[in-house]
Parts: structure tokens; C-alpha cells; sequence
């Protein structure tokens, strides 16, 4: 009887999943496994550049302005056009990667949408790409009025169908306590574990208090938390100009891969505008931020001035007055004192009354009535 003869296990098995091949492999990926030791994960400072060396590096969009799984804020104040830059930068994310790209949109209505991507006189509208896919909440099915919960389940539960790109409108609805720094810490701790988790890249918009246009924008113009800043690994602010109503410039406030492109001598500048039915962004040039602050002349300090004595006639106090401009106490405090020296302000922070004309008319006459 002939005997059989055995082939090696290694044949039986396809080259790429080879014993000794899968064998060192897994030995490999265990060695590189990092040690834990309570919360923390730890390897050689060497074996943590190999395993980066292990990965793609991740692309960038926009003019570089985001780069993939990052954590990115963008920040602006009221309607200065925040979403409509970052609408702009979901479209062309998604055009440029084919992938998915989903808005969550806390903010706009169907009828705002139709004012920026429709033009009302002709008709012409935009067309988005269909891998963009816009979200708004569905307020019956919140549990308990827990927004913030809902929108990070619903984020994770779109991770896990394979979703990568999620821009967040607006900061507010995700943060409801944003002002306190242990649920900003929190909240921001539940995001970048989504994002590592599930290998994704979060664009989250948010707001700016008012603040002094003379001033340039820095990080901690972010509303909110002076804790929040430090949890994005990318920051992107977006300022008005003072030239003209309709130009804004955009400025890096915080890089954490590769170099700052963007700082303040070389913001870039865009012209907003809609074009047969759309809205947005339109490249001009690169400029200095300085050029599109206001000037801090007699001008625009009169100007404070005035403005502050409205506010002094509404009896708000100087932190309240700091707050509402955007100007700091002790500029308010100068502002005031200058006010009280050319008369205009009492001794008492009381806006003096202003004598009219037709009442310096009116005094004559009535003196001489009396006489």
C-alpha cells in the first residue's frame, strides 16, 4: 500500500498568512504594543516614531488649513460667516477624498439655506456634492433634553458605519457648559476618544464674545472655557475687515502638525460673495492682519467713548461695558476718565445731558419771558 506523502502546513496555507511569516508578525505587533500602566500607555521614545512610521501621513485641506484626525476649531463672531467658510471647506473635502462628509447643523433653517445657495432673482442654485450629507436634530427623539449626549451618540454611531469627516455647527449645542472647565475638559476628553477610536476628523465651529477690533485674534478669543482651546489640535479663526464690510481674513491661532502657514503676517483675505446662487469665500490674496484692524486714533476712541456712554446710561457697570465691547476694563476705565475731562461724563459715571440746539434757541427766550 503506497504511503502518503504530507505536504509542509506552510503549503497548505496561502504565502501572505504563512506560520512563520504570521508568527513574526504577531511577535512584531506585540512588541510594539505599548505597556500600561494604570491610565497611561507607554513604549521607548523609538518604538513610538516606528509605529508612526507604520502609518500614512495624513493629508491635508483647505490651503492646508485642516489636516485629517485632528480635532479642529473654527471660530468667529456673529455673522462674520463661519458656516458659510466651513460649509464651503465640508464641500471641498468632500469633492477632493469621494468620501462621506457629514454636516451636523445646529444652526441654519431650510429657508436660510435656500437665501445663500439660491439666488432669489434668477433662480440659480448651487449644486453640493452628493457625499456631502447635511444632519440636523431631530428634536423628538432627545432623551431627557440631553442634546450634547444625543449628538455624540449619533457621531459615534456614524463612525461605526464608516463615516470620518464630521463638521459640528455649532460648539454650543455640543458644550452646554462650555464657561466651566471641568465640563469643558469632560465633553472635550468624550471627543478625542471618539476621534481616536474610530480614526476621525472633527471640525467643530464655534463663537467669539465681542471683542476690540484693534486688537488681532488670538486662541483665547475663543468662547468658552480657557481649557477648551488646549483640547483641539487645530484652531482657525475668521475677522472682519475694517476696509470693506464684505472682506474677511483668515488666521491660524493654534497648529499642531507640521508648520504655522497662516500666523499674522500672512493671514489670507477672502471676498464674501454669492455668485448664481451661491455663497461664499472667495479667494483674493494674503495680506498682514494688521492692515484690517481698526486704527487706534482719536477717531476710533471718540468713538469708544460714545459707545460707552450708551451703555453708562443703561447703568452697566464697567466689567459689564469690558464684556459687551470686547474691550478691557482698563481701556473702559481710560475711555471714561478721557470722557469725564471733556465733559461728558460726571464725577458720578453719569452721561451728562447734551444741550440741542433748539434748546440753546429756546433759552433766550424764555429768559426774557421771566424778565
Amino acid at each position: 500500500m503506497a504511503r502518503k506523502t504530507q505536504r509542509p502546513p506552510s503549503e497548505d496555507l496561502p504565502a501572505s498568512i504563512a506560520p512563520i511569516e504570521a508568527i513574526v508578525q504577531e511577535a512584531e505587533k506585540v512588541k510594539r504594543m505599548p505597556d500600561q500602566v494604570g491610565v497611561l500607555q507607554g513604549r521607548p521614545m523609538n518604538g513610538w516614531i516606528d509605529e508612526s512610521l507604520t502609518r500614512p501621513k495624513p493629508r491635508s485641506h483647505c490651503r492646508g488649513l485642516i489636516v485629517e484626525g485632528e480635532n479642529t476649531v473654527v471660530f468667529a463672531s456673529s455673522n462674520v460667516g463661519k458656516s458659510i467658510f466651513c460649509i464651503q471647506c465640508a464641500e471641498e473635502i468632500a469633492r477632493h477624498t469621494g468620501e462621506e462628509v457629514d454636516y451636523i447643523d445646529c444652526e441654519l433653517s431650510e429657508m436660510h439655506l435656500r437665501d445663500r445657495y439660491v439666488d432669489a432673482d434668477s433662480g440659480a442654485r448651487h449644486f453640493f456634492p452628493a457625499n456631502l450629507r447635511r444632519f440636523e436634530l431631530s428634536a423628538e427623539l432627545i432623551v431627557d433634553g440631553n442634546i450634547e449626549e444625543a449628538i455624540l451618540q449619533s457621531i459615534e454611531q456614524a463612525a461605526e458605519s464608516g463615516v470620518r469627516f464630521f463638521f459640528v455647527d455649532n460648539l454650543t449645542f455640543l458644550c452646554k457648559d462650555a464657561e466651566k472647565g471641568l465640563s469643558a475638559s469632560e465633553f472635550m476628553m468624550r471627543l478625542i476618544k471618539l476621534r481616536r477610536t474610530y480614526g476621525l476628523t472633527l471640525i467643530v465651529i464655534a463663537h467669539t464674545p465681542k471683542r476690540d477690533g484693534r486688537q488681532p485674534i488670538t486662541q483665547y478669543d475663543l468662547a468658552g472655557s480657557s481649557k477648551l482651546i488646549s483640547f483641539f489640535d487645530a484652531g482657525i479663526a475668521i475677522g472682519k475687515s475694517v476696509k470693506d464690510p464684505e472682506i474677511r481674513y483668515v488666521k491660524q491661532v493654534k497648529v499642531r502638525t507640521g508648520a504655522e502657514l497662516y500666523g499674522s503676517d500672512n493671514v489670507l483675505i477672502y471676498r464674501l460673495i454669492q455668485t448664481d446662487g451661491y455663497t461664499h469665500f472667495d479667494f483674493v490674496d494674503f495680506g498682514k492682519e494688521y492692515e484690517h484692524l481698526k486704527e487706534n486714533n482719536s477717531v476710533t476712541e471718540m468713538e469708544d467713548i460714545q459707545e460707552i456712554i450708551g451703555l453708562l446710561d443703561k447703568n452697566m457697570s464697567v466689567r459689564e461695558i469690558a464684556r459687551e465691547t470686547g474691550m478691557t476694563s482698563t481701556t473702559v476705565h481710560r475711555r471714561i476718565k478721557k470722557a469725564k475731562k471733556i465733559g461728558l461724563v460726571d464725577e458720578n459715571n453719569r452721561p451728562v445731558p447734551r444741550v440741542t440746539d433748539a434748546e440753546h434757541a429756546e433759552q433766550p427766550e424764555q429768559e426774557e419771558q421771566q424778565s
